[in-house]
């Protein structure tokens, strides 16, 4: 054994093809931007008190019209929906909906669509628990 070396245990060789490769997979993901473009969709969770644009100053009047078209864009924005941005759902709880009207025009006459269901066995037995509830007869008298 040499002196002044740990016997704990060996240290693997480090292999810089592996670290090179693990460090370009991260970074690739990763833009600078040189301009600055705000997301109107995003909502900020707080103020930030030590940011610039949050301070209250005596601003200009052309100053004070940009931040007031800011403010306007913002909501007009939030107040689209994601049918106004998206032609096509972009997730799976949004294809939930998003065709609100049916694709065959529902005709109550023709039986082959329309199959209405008086009662069932699960609507009986709720009714019967509703009108067994002491506090629900109450209401009712």
């Amino acid at each position: 054994m040499g002196e002044g070396k740990c016997t704990f245990g060996t240290r693997m060789p480090v292999d810089i093809k592996m670290l090179n490769e693990i460090i370009y997979r991260e970074v690739k993901h990763f833009r600078n931007y040189k301009i600055y473009r705000p997301n109107f969709g995003s909502i900020p969770v707080t103020g930030k008190f030590y940011a610039a644009h949050d301070q209250l100053k005596a601003e200009s009047k052309d100053e004070t019209k940009k931040v007031e078209d800011y403010h306007h864009n913002v909501a007009q924005t939030r107040a689209k929906g994601p049918r106004s941005k998206y032609p096509t759902p972009a997730t799976e709880n949004q294809s939930y909906g998003w065709d609100h009207k049916p694709l065959v025009r529902m005709d109550r006459n023709d039986r082959r669509f329309y199959h209405p269901k008086k009662e069932s066995e699960s609507t009986k037995i709720e009714i019967i628990i509703l009108m067994s509830n002491p506090k629900n007869r109450a209401k009712r008298s």
